[in-house]
């Protein structure tokens, strides 16, 4: 039988300490120690200074700090006297005969002025308790200024959305006749009409002449057929090789990947007719772009010739 002994809890905690609980003894003193190589930055002799007070001569704001966005002259307020009160909002007739970028750019100025107007009526009625209403009125003739941009964006918009559903009733119509119209103009007036042929693919496809600017949608690729097949049919009374090629597809090419080599040939018989040989060399090869991946395969087209177009810049010192 095993037998315990009471102890004091002093005695039991002591016993229960291990070599990891139990505290280390104090290090010997060691002789020939050597001093410190090196010594503190801070100085013996410090002094407690008093604090600087806070004020705007001791805030340094840069100049193209945005918040500066929010005063006028970087004044803390205007007085009333500077205020343009003698100004009047602008009239719907006027605004009509305005850019869309002159109304972007004065919405923007309005919308600036607002703020700044707005936080100095906020100083003025909370920490002056002022009940002026200066600000307040030239607020309210720049406020009515806007509603009328936005009134005259609408009409514009809604006359835009007017005109093409109007136009998409009379497009084929208009397009045809279009390509009569271009077909039968002489060969002296060639350069006119690839000028009214490029005013066409940007008014009515927007297909714009810069290869990088464009969106390739359906629109995109649908114009682009639209203008290939214009161009070969142009030339073709003039050649026999792109007779030949239009013979072959029934008058008219619908792959998307032979009518891009065509809509981006110049406008020139010589051009046009290269183009064509590389369109039979890819028909030769068995090379077609199904209509489920023209989109994408376009949008590929497109960014590899304007990749190309800017490293020939950049060749050329251009």
């Amino acid at each position: 039988m095993l037998s315990f002994k009471r102890g004091l809890h002093s005695t039991a905690v002591s016993l229960a300490r291990t070599k990891y609980t139990k505290p280390k003894p104090k290090p010997k003193s060691r002789p020939h120690v050597r001093p410190p190589t090196q010594h503190t930055h801070h100085s013996n002799d410090l002094s407690v200074t008093a604090p600087i007070p806070p004020a705007a001569a001791n805030i340094v704001t840069p100049d193209d700090h945005p918040l500066w966005q929010f005063f006028a002259d970087k004044k803390y307020m205007r007085k009333f006297d500077e205020l343009d009160n003698d100004s009047r909002a602008w009239s719907i007739p006027e605004l009509r005969r305005k850019s869309f970028d002159d109304l972007h750019s004065l919405w923007y100025t309005s919308l600036r002025e607002r703020n700044v107007l707005a936080r100095e009526n906020h100083l003025l009625k909370n920490d002056m308790g002022s009940n002026q209403d200066s600000y307040e009125a030239v607020a309210e003739k720049i406020r009515t200024s806007m509603w009328r941009i936005r009134h005259v964006l609408s009409e514009r918009d809604w006359a835009f959305k007017k005109a093409n559903e109007q136009f998409d009733s009379h497009k084929n119509k208009f397009l045809q006749e279009f390509e009569t119209d271009f077909l039968e103009a002489p060969i002296v007036e060639d350069e006119e009409c690839f000028e009214k042929l490029t005013r066409l693919q940007s008014s009515v496809f927007g297909i714009s002449e810069f290869i990088d600017e464009n969106i390739v949608d359906r629109t995109f690729v649908d114009g682009m057929k639209y203008v290939a097949n214009l161009k070969l049919k142009k030339f073709a009374s003039r050649s026999d090789d792109i007779r030949e090629l239009l013979e072959q597809s029934n008058h008219s090419i619908s792959d998307a990947g032979e009518a891009f080599v065509v809509f981006t040939a110049e406008n020139s018989e010589t051009a046009v007719k290269e183009a064509s040989d590389v369109v039979k060399e890819l028909r030769s090869k068995g090379n077609s772009v199904s209509r489920y991946d023209e989109l994408e395969t376009v949008n590929d087209y497109v960014k590899q010739l304007a990749a190309a177009q800017v490293e020939k810049n950049v060749v050329s010192g251009v």
